[in-house]
């Protein structure tokens, strides 16, 4: 009898969300128009591809590689977003909005626009000191209060698994993670080549 009052209360929630959101996407659809969330999204995509992670972060200098990632191509890609915030918000302010229509709307851009920039801000702020330090003999990493200190002559190899993986000789592993550290795809990619550049070709295991 419990299984089936659990079944059918999942089953009735279910439905439940899946009625919400298609009615979700129906009036979003009927208060802002099919074609301008279509442009809107395709804007959204291209700048987070062309501004969050085509700029990479890595600088050499005196044979010392450091990711300290830059915030501008972020900030760039919010203000981005704001812009598209503003536009749908000129949409809903038209006096032939309804007062319903204008309160869906507004719940619309707080959810999907000024939440996700508000808590993107808080990331880069709180991450901006955050970095990786490749030397010829030793890894450094900063994430906030965490922070490490390796010779590569103890790690046995360095894998992409939920950010950078380290297996030492002693059995031990510790993971950076770089996706907390405002790391983009093209970072995470280049600093694992390097690090494996620094193993031996023993230890190296690409």
């Amino acid at each position: 009898m419990k299984k089936t009052i659990v079944l059918s209360v999942s089953i009735v929630l279910v439905l439940t969300i899946g009625v919400a959101f298609c009615y979700l996407l129906y009036k979003t659809w009927d208060i802002f128009g099919f074609w301008t969330l279509v442009w809107t999204f395709l804007v959204e995509v291209i700048s987070i591809s062309l501004l969050g992670h085509l700029f990479g972060s890595r600088v050499e200098k005196n044979g010392l590689i450091i990711y300290n990632p830059k915030e501008w191509p972020k900030f760039l890609n919010m203000l981005v977003s704001i812009a598209i915030g503003y536009y749908l918000y000129t949409i809903i302010s038209n006096p032939s909005i309804s007062s319903y229509d204008y309160t869906f709307g507004m719940s619309y851009l707080i959810l999907l626009t000024a939440l996700p920039i508000s808590i993107a801000i808080f990331k880069l702020i709180r991450d901006r000191n955050d970095f990786i330090s490749i030397s010829e003999t030793n890894l450094i990493y900063k994430d906030n209060s965490e922070t490490g200190d390796f010779k590569f002559t103890d790690i046995v190899k360095a894998e992409l698994v939920k950010g950078i993986k380290l297996t030492f000789k002693d059995d031990s592993v510790v993971t950076i993670k770089t996706s907390k550290m405002n790391f983009n795809a093209k970072d995470l990619f280049n600093v694992y080549i390097d690090i494996n550049a620094k193993l031996t070709p023993e230890e190296a295991k690409i």
